[in-house]
């Protein structure tokens, strides 16, 4: 089955359109191409930034939303605990004074994050911003 898009007005397969239970064909009227650029042009707008951040910052306090969060790291935690413990050991570490967060090693960015390429070896971090820290994890940015 085909479905026209209305952003780029072109037939595709359905499954290149995104499930939506609100709509009489269970799926969006804009292809997933479209959806990603919209997201994107959007994410890269300082004024719609703003006000996303904004929006998170308020929803983040509902206590639904806290439990959910909670939920979520509790079970990634039970997952994985030896990254769990890793990032408990860097957090206290950080918080105590025994380990001090560098610049990112590729870009010198001040906001970095640890990374382990060694869990077991739990203080032994490589500083990375974002971008770098996901892109040492294939994971591809932007």
């Amino acid at each position: 089955m085909e479905k026209k898009c209305f952003k780029c007005k072109r037939k595709k397969p359905l499954e290149q359109f995104y499930k939506h239970p609100a709509t009489s064909d269970g799926h969006l009227g804009k292809c997933k191409a479209c959806t990603k650029k919209d997201v994107k042009e959007r994410y890269n707008d300082p004024e719609a930034r703003e006000r996303i951040r904004k929006y998170e910052a308020e929803r983040f306090k509902k206590p639904e939303r806290k439990a959910k969060t909670l939920e979520y790291n509790r079970a990634r935690a039970k997952r994985n605990p030896g990254k769990a413990a890793a990032r408990r050991k860097v957090t206290n570490a950080l918080k105590y004074g025994r380990l001090e967060r560098k610049p990112c090693e590729v870009c010198g960015d001040q906001k970095s994050e640890g990374h382990h390429t060694d869990y077991r070896k739990a203080l032994d971090v490589k500083w990375l911003c974002f971008k770098h820290h996901r892109e040492e994890h294939g994971q591809k940015v932007g």
